[in-house]
């Protein structure tokens, strides 16, 4: 019974996320790639985008640096790779959506 306790601990925090403590130039790096979206009209699409694979976020950060040599010149080699980092944790893409719609609601 106690070795069924341990593991029932166990498991409510297997998955539980920390607070993501950003720095000023994850921020600004959200902020960048936000703009981005918005001045393009993407920002629907994006959101639409975001939401549906946010289970599968960190996935979707694996994948950027398979993508890297084509979506690198949007963003220095330095940029690209912190987002990539950045967007591993699930926090940061509700930030992201949040910007983007933000940014969207105030251009409209």
């Amino acid at each position: 019974m106690v070795e069924m306790k341990k593991i029932i601990a166990g498991f409510k925090h297997a998955f539980a996320t920390d607070g993501v403590k950003l720095e000023d130039s994850d921020t600004a790096l959200i902020k960048k790639l936000a703009d981005y979206v918005v001045k393009r009209g993407m920002s629907v699409p994006a959101v639409l985008f975001l939401e549906s694979v946010r289970p599968l976020n960190f996935i979707g950060s694996q994948s950027m640096v398979f993508f890297k040599p084509m979506i690198s010149r949007f963003f220095s080699k330095y940029e690209y790779d912190k987002i990539a980092d950045i967007l591993e944790k699930r926090e940061v893409v509700d930030l992201l959506i949040k910007e983007i719609e933000q940014k969207a609601d105030a251009g409209s």
